[in-house]
């Protein structure tokens, strides 16, 4: 078993802020695409180091990013 993604948090979080993904691309330097694939898990292999510029943004903690379950 391991430990997976299965829903991202970002648009909830995003919208806590009233902000969207394209201020979310803005602030960390990702594209927008980019910060899209994370969002609808299309992108599995997010470093660390951006997950926690996300997390700083959005002012949460990095698990806070996603929904997780043991598969």
């Amino acid at each position: 078993m391991e430990l997976v993604p299965v829903r991202c948090r970002i648009p909830v979080l995003l919208k806590r802020i009233g902000k969207n993904q394209q201020w979310l691309a803005d602030r960390t330097g990702l594209g927008k695409q980019r910060i899209s694939d994370i969002v609808h898990l299309r992108m599995n292999n997010i470093s660390i180091q951006r997950a926690a510029l996300i997390a700083y943004h959005l002012d949460c903690k990095i698990d806070d990013l996603w929904v997780w379950e043991w598969r």
